[in-house]
């Protein structure tokens, strides 16, 4: 149950009224709304197995977090540290069994195999539940808070139940701190839906990049030019590995849009994931506008833990928290080569700007060169595997290889979504202005204009969510 498809228009719109119908009622409000998340989790794979994780993940931290709350408040600190360590190894025992036991098994058989040995390792058939690590990491960042004492503690198991389910934002995000979504939970509903017209505006814009960008991006490079680059001439790997950087952040941020504009309508605020991050003029600068999310719980939950605060391990954490978070996107070398090589453009950054770099504004060159690192960075992380990197990587140099081309028709998206990179804020002010400037009765049907609209250029085929593996 995807949001840009027509069972989700349905449901939403049913758990929508109920929301605010229910407005005065909060308590069988929020049970309905995590039943409605269930549900809507449940419709991601026809499977009780998702929504099972899913509870047993949310019962064990809350749990666990009752339990820090408590030993902590009686000055329990062997019971404290007791339970904290029990939500730590059950939300990695979680991950470890559902998300990287293949991985595991595979390079240990590997590895032995190399000497005519064997592990006998068994073979599991696992699916990976969509959003796992997402919801994983709220779970963890609900403990550690409490733990360290500036926690927000859920009143009752259906707040913090509603809290790790949310449907909107369950899937892919954005990553939600306890002290930013759990005293919306606790206060109830205000009198009115906030921002409608931002949210709707928030709503189209992800609509369209999703559903007409993405797409397209997808179905016309993005999806051929990493199955073989040795296919491709120079220039179109030059112009694939581009396009994918667009398609990832049209794909992420337009479903972070839509995320944000439903939850509002719900009103739930829920935090931004992207501020224009290819106008970042440097490596440290980009990661403070992509994922921002997940940015700052690396910084703030990982690499704290890591020892990031000690000058003597800041550089050794920051370079051990980057491939950690590689390792949090897939169970693949790929992932842990993206993360390493983030680690490595840091730290390089970090290590120049105590010179030259302190005097240096960046300006367009440093956003050029900025954005040429990242893209390199993308294509480590979409290579499916280390052989396709290499050929990609060597093929971006061929220039005198023949090997296809791309429509000139990518060319023409590109200029959109770069467009829709660059103005897309001032796009949905416009449109704010415009909405609330018309009649009341005129604005739905502006909506479904735009809509429809949407609709019209929507091809054929769909492309895959990219951050639903994760």
């Amino acid at each position: 149950m995807q949001f840009q498809t027509l069972i989700f228009a349905v449901f939403f719109v049913l758990v929508l009224s109920a929301n605010w119908l229910l407005r005065r009622h909060d308590m069988p409000r929020k049970l309905l709304l995590v039943l409605a998340s269930y549900y809507f989790y449940f419709h991601m794979s026809f499977t009780w197995l998702m929504p099972s994780i899913l509870a047993g993940s949310s019962l064990l931290n809350y749990f666990c977090g009752e339990g820090i709350f408590k030993a902590r408040e009686a000055g329990n600190k062997g019971a404290q540290r007791a339970w904290f360590m029990l939500g730590i190894w059950g939300n990695l025992l979680t991950l470890g069994i559902f998300k990287y036991y293949g991985f595991f098994q595979e390079n240990v058989e590997n590895v032995l195999g190399n000497f005519g040995m064997s592990s006998h390792l068994p073979i599991l058939e696992i699916m990976l539940p969509v959003g796992l690590s997402f919801y994983t990491f709220q779970g963890l960042s609900y403990i550690m808070d409490l733990n360290r004492g500036k926690g927000v503690r859920a009143n009752t198991v259906v707040d913090f139940l509603l809290y790790i389910s949310f449907f909107p934002q369950l899937l892919s995000g954005p990553i939600c701190r306890p002290k930013e979504l759990l005293p919306q939970l606790h206060e109830g509903l205000p009198q009115s839906i906030p921002e409608p017209s931002r949210a709707v505006s928030l709503i189209l814009s992800g609509l369209f990049k999703n559903v007409v960008l993405s797409h397209y991006l997808y179905m016309h490079i993005v999806g051929d030019v990493f199955l073989d680059p040795s296919d491709y001439s120079a220039a179109s790997l030059w112009v694939g590995m581009f396009a994918y950087a667009l398609y990832i952040y049209v794909d992420f941020s337009g479903y972070t849009d839509l995320a944000v504009g439903l939850s509002l309508l719900m009103g739930v605020r829920i935090p931004h994931n992207f501020n224009h991050p290819y106008l970042a003029s440097d490596v440290s600068n980009f990661w403070g506008r992509w994922h921002m999310t997940l940015s700052r719980w690396i910084n703030d939950y990982l690499f704290v833990a890591l020892g990031g605060r000690d000058i003597n391990k800041r550089w050794t954490a920051l370079f051990w928290a980057w491939v950690l978070c590689g390792l949090w996107h897939g169970a693949a070398w790929n992932y842990i080569l993206w993360g390493a090589y983030f680690a490595i453009a840091l730290l390089i950054h970090h290590y120049l700007r105590s010179g030259i770099k302190k005097k240096w504004k960046g300006g367009v060159a440093g956003q050029i060169g900025t954005f040429i690192v990242v893209c390199f960075g993308w294509v480590i992380f979409a290579s499916p595997d280390l052989e396709t990197l290499w050929a990609y990587l060597t093929g971006l140099w061929r220039f005198t290889a023949p090997g296809e081309g791309f429509e000139a028709f990518v060319l023409v998206v590109l200029v959109l979504g770069a467009f829709m990179h660059i103005f897309g804020e001032r796009l949905r002010n416009g449109f704010i202005r415009l909405h609330d400037g018309m009649p009341p009765l005129l604005r739905p049907v502006a909506w479904l204009a735009i809509g429809l609209i949407i609709l019209a250029l929507k091809p054929s085929g769909m492309s895959p969510n990219l951050y639903f593996g994760f």
